[in-house]
């Protein structure tokens, strides 16, 4: 009778852990990542076709940077599978996150000192915020020579005015549009400008325009709040048409603001409670003639809009998931520093500071 001689020699044995079949992706788990890869593939194309028109693709542009993190539950089973295809189609969302947020991830080179400093602060206070005196210390705090403030109350700006009057000398609100701007610099010229209402909405809110003076250099703040276009409508009536309309309406805001900055012909800071993020087709729109000062100087994704405070419910832990407050310039200005201001305010955003320098102004002079 041959003698049993097992198992060749070198060969695993039987319940080895080489012999254990490796993780494999199911196909219930490729199918769900390719269709997310073509959702955010035909999210691409309906962008650039249809911008924030089409509701679908404006609502996936409103998550911003979440929109990629499903990228993280398919990680482990493609790198566990060891699937090639897989990793292909993960590539995509991968490469999409980096491409769009990759730089802002990086620490930003130093600046060299300011020859015309300039200060400005833009934070919306929540009209229904009752903590003035954590208002007052955050502006206070903020130390800044401009603040481009929105959902500004008659009451708020009352006691803000009485509370800040040695800080903010020149201060200034529209009532209309709810917004206000306080300087150490001279208000020299104030106008309103009304925005056209998209056929069947409502006059979006206005523009609120200032030029100051800054030691002798003309600088026009443009202070503004864009229309909401969230997915509570679409969700509440399962209809598609109100966030259209406030769609068309905040871009009719965004091309007012242009044509504001075109008729003072000034260096521009344009200071916005935008109610958008990076990836919609309004923010495109005015990133296309001017400089978004987070993507410039900025470090980290910057998110400013907390929840849930921003659904109105009381919690004790806020948490800021999206970037929709901006300042952004025109040539002839350059952002040294800029952060998002922490702490808790008592309203649903956070402020954002930054530090310009107005040496490419026309007629600026270094401060002393």
């Amino acid at each position: 009778m041959p003698k049993d001689e097992g198992p060749a020699r070198g060969a695993p044995r039987p319940g080895s852990a080489a012999t254990k079949r490796r993780p494999v992706m199911t196909p219930a788990m490729g199918l769900l990542l390719s269709l997310y890869v073509g959702s955010l593939l035909a999210w691409i194309l309906a962008r650039a076709l249809c911008g924030d028109r089409w509701v679908v693709a404006l609502t996936l542009s409103q998550m911003g940077p979440w929109l990629f993190l499903p990228s993280l539950f398919f990680a482990p089973w493609v790198l566990l599978g060891r699937q090639p295809l897989g990793a292909i189609l993960l590539a995509v969302p991968a490469g999409l996150f980096l491409w769009y947020y990759g730089p802002m991830l990086l620490p930003p080179p130093a600046a060299p000192e300011p020859a015309v400093p300039l200060t400005v602060v833009t934070f919306n206070l929540q009209a229904t915020n009752p903590d003035v005196a954590a208002l007052v210390r955050v502006l206070e705090t903020s130390a800044a020579d401009v603040a481009a403030l929105q959902e500004v109350h008659g009451w708020q700006h009352s006691a803000l005015s009485a509370a800040l009057a040695g800080r903010y000398p020149h201060r200034w609100r529209d009532e209309a549009g709810g917004l206000a701007v306080y300087s150490v610099h001279p208000i020299v010229e104030r106008q309103v400008y009304d925005v056209p209402a998209p056929e069947g909405a409502e006059p979006p809110w206005p523009i609120q325009s200032a030029v100051l003076d800054v030691r002798g250099t003309p600088v026009h703040v443009l202070n503004a709040h864009l229309a909401q276009t969230g997915i509570m409508p679409l969700l509440g009536r399962l209809d598609a048409e109100p966030m259209q309309t406030f769609a068309a309406a905040r871009v009719a805001q965004i091309d007012r603001i242009g044509q504001a900055i075109q008729e003072r012909a000034l260096p521009a800071i344009v200071a916005c409670d935008g109610n958008m993020t990076d990836l919609t087709s309004a923010y495109a729109g005015i990133d296309a003639n001017l400089q978004d000062a987070w993507r410039e100087r900025g470090w980290g994704l910057g998110h400013t809009l907390l929840v849930p405070r921003s659904f109105e419910v009381a919690s004790p832990v806020n948490l800021a998931v999206l970037r929709i407050d901006y300042l952004f310039f025109s040539s002839g200005i350059r952002v040294n520093r800029v952060r998002v201001i922490p702490g808790d305010s008592g309203s649903d955003h956070r402020p954002v500071w930054a530090e310009f320098d107005l040496a490419g102004a026309p007629g600026a002079a270094s401060h002393p």
